[in-house]
């Protein structure tokens, strides 16, 4: 614990550089484990990459960002895809997670997309713009970063969630068939009735 309240109070670095600093150590860490299942819970120093991600997100701007710190949130938030603390605190600070959310698009990582295209939704009612994004999400190719998309816009009851949900039906694949009846059910869709049939 000492070690980490000096780390934290090192008036040599700036909160963008200590953060660097400990994605690099969990990237480090991450080489050395065998990543299967749920892998990532296993990192020793998660309280101490909470703390300087949350610090980052409570007390800068996300205009202020460059693109170090932009990919090292966008890779820490994918590798916290269990507990989803991270994505958590970020959803918020309502502009920071659209900001992030609009940096994300084209990110490889499809554990930082699903949580993008999902915690959006919290903040639609305040910030409708956030429906564009998740419509853009659900565009992804990875199937599981598409199935959280339109659930997302089932969820928000957003204008595009039938026609969505028409297209991951038509897309024959089971899990986008289930998502498309859940859509169509949250929205009272006379789709979930004709389609369950088939």
């Amino acid at each position: 614990m000492e070690d980490w309240y000096s780390l934290l109070h090192d008036p040599e670095k700036n909160i963008y550089q200590k953060f660097d600093e400990q994605v690099d150590a969990f990237w480090n860490w991450s080489k050395t484990t065998k990543q299967v299942k749920e892998w990532e819970a296993l990192y020793p120093n998660w309280t101490l990459l909470n703390t300087i991600f949350d610090f980052i997100i409570e007390t800068t701007m996300c205009h202020s960002w460059d693109q170090v710190t932009i990919n090292n949130l966008l890779y820490i938030i994918g590798r916290d895809n269990e507990t989803e603390m991270l994505i958590h605190k970020l959803a918020e600070f309502p502009e920071s997670l659209l900001f992030l959310a609009n940096e994300g698009i084209g990110y490889s990582d499809s554990d930082t997309k699903w949580q993008l295209a999902h915690y959006l939704t919290e903040c639609f009612s305040t910030h409708p713009e956030a429906e564009g994004l998740i419509v853009r999400y659900y565009e992804d190719q990875h199937e599981y970063v598409k199935r959280r998309s339109l659930l997302a816009l089932g969820i928000i009851k957003s204008q595009f969630a039938v026609h969505c949900a028409l297209q991951s039906w038509h897309s024959g694949l089971k899990y986008q068939k289930l998502a498309a009846l859940e859509v169509f059910k949250q929205l009272d869709s006379p789709y979930f009735i004709s389609l369950q049939g088939e």
